[in-house]
């Protein structure tokens, strides 16, 4: 008489074990979403604010050369970063099924919080505290996603 077996599932490693329960944690995702969201939106803003003369805001805006300079970029900084982002925050972190186009202008309502949060933020570090725009910069965008996150979770991907 043969006896026949069940194949069993073979073990998974504690390497494939953790990296399933870190993919299954949305902060975690959420984190690395935000990492993307950090470089690219750092990228846009030091593309904008090195590779645009200091007269080009002054002619467009109408500023003298050195108001404002570099809250300028912010502005399309931040609205490309949210177009790269959204459809990351949607699909991979929150994973929402509501209609997207009012998820994104949910969404963008928190990226202009990020956005006010930086012009007042930007000019407190560079012209009271003298930190270099960029690096000011890097500080804030350290900073916005502690609180984006709960306004993601609670307002703009709700279940």
């Amino acid at each position: 008489m043969t006896e026949v077996t069940a194949a069993r599932p073979q073990p998974r490693s504690w390497l494939s074990r953790t990296a399933i329960a870190l993919y299954n944690d949305r902060r975690v995702r959420y984190l690395g979403v935000g990492g993307v969201s950090a470089v690219s939106y750092y990228g846009f803003y030091t593309a904008l604010y090195l590779l645009t003369p200091d007269d080009f805001y002054g002619r467009v805006f109408m500023l003298t050369a050195d108001q404002m300079h570099y809250l300028v970029p912010t502005v399309i900084a931040n609205f490309l970063c949210g177009v790269v982002t959204y459809p990351l925050q949607r699909h991979f972190v929150f994973q929402s099924k509501g209609p997207v186009l009012t998820g994104f202008f949910k969404f963008y309502l928190i990226c202009l919080w990020a956005l006010l949060f930086t012009w007042a933020g930007l000019p407190l570090l560079v012209e009271v505290f003298n930190v270099p725009v960029l690096i000011a910069q890097a500080i804030l965008i350290v900073v916005a996603p502690l609180i984006n996150y709960q306004l993601s979770k609670l307002w703009a991907f709700r279940r």
